[in-house]
């Protein structure tokens, strides 16, 4: 089966906020599929008193010495209240999608996580000591994220500020109706956080746990088990092209046996 056709008649739930799911739509639509979106997470400004205190940062970038951005969000987002970094900046993208959205504000990316996530950018040796020791970073990122980044690199020698220029939440919405459910072929979701938000809006989650979930991570595959889910696809990473790689090849396949698949 080609990739052209390969998820022909197969429908998918696509659960990334508003205006993040358009490639990953196309691609599906591209292979034959079709897409039923359900954004699990909204995306909003700071709270206005971390607004307040973004603003007299900006005096301050030029003693910094690194930008790390968590995430596209996180690019956009920072655009609003830095429209301009300072050129001695190192720049740092986690992820592909990262650094394509940084390229699109006329950015130079620096460093791409490889691994497109935050483990992978602490094995690259730039974060290695004593490379590390004495920079003044910066991350970029929505509120309440991992801590796993700062704490490693103030543990290095490093000094972080976290900067969060947007807030994640819960949408309201109802619940995916029983029709739409069983309609589903596949589902993806892009985080920790997306997956415990779309079991927290439906109302019987265990309408979910029969239907093969993708995931981009050992951590989001490990949560999904813990949520019931029985047939978890393991992705090679987030991007829109590993979804769709782990899509076809799971779905193409002849034999589906409740076991985890790593594609």
């Amino acid at each position: 089966m080609n990739q052209i056709t390969a998820l022909s008649d197969k429908t998918i739930l696509i659960t990334r906020p508003d205006g993040r799911e358009l490639n990953l739509r196309k691609l599906i639509e591209q292979a034959g599929g079709k897409v039923i979106h359900y954004p699990v997470i909204t995306i909003q400004p700071p709270p206005e008193l971390d607004i307040e205190q973004l603003i007299p940062l900006r005096e301050k970038l030029h003693s910094f010495t690194m930008a790390i951005f968590i995430s596209p969000t996180a690019v956009e987002q920072t655009q609003i209240y830095f429209p301009v970094l300072p050129e001695h900046f190192t720049i740092v993208a986690i992820g592909s999608k990262t650094g394509k959205a940084l390229q699109q504000q006329n950015l130079q990316v620096d460093l791409e996580a490889t691994g497109q996530d935050t483990e992978s950018l602490l094995k690259d040796p730039l974060f290695q000591m004593p490379k590390i020791e004495g920079q003044r970073i910066l991350i970029f990122r929505g509120n309440g994220g991992r801590a796993l980044l700062g704490d490693t690199l103030i543990r290095r020698g490093a000094q972080v500020r976290y900067v969060e220029t947007y807030q994640r939440e819960l949408p309201h919405r109802p619940p995916l109706t029983e029709q739409q459910v069983a309609k589903l072929d596949a589902i993806t979701i892009s985080s920790n956080e997306g997956l415990d938000n779309l079991v927290t809006l439906m109302e019987d989650p265990s309408l979910l746990i029969d239907i093969p979930l993708v995931v981009p991570s050992s951590r989001a595959q490990t949560l999904a088990r813990q949520h019931g889910f029985k047939h978890i696809i393991l992705a090679e990473n987030a991007t829109d092209e590993a979804v769709i790689a782990a899509l076809t090849s799971y779905l193409a396949s002849s034999e589906k046996t409740p076991a985890d698949s790593h594609l």
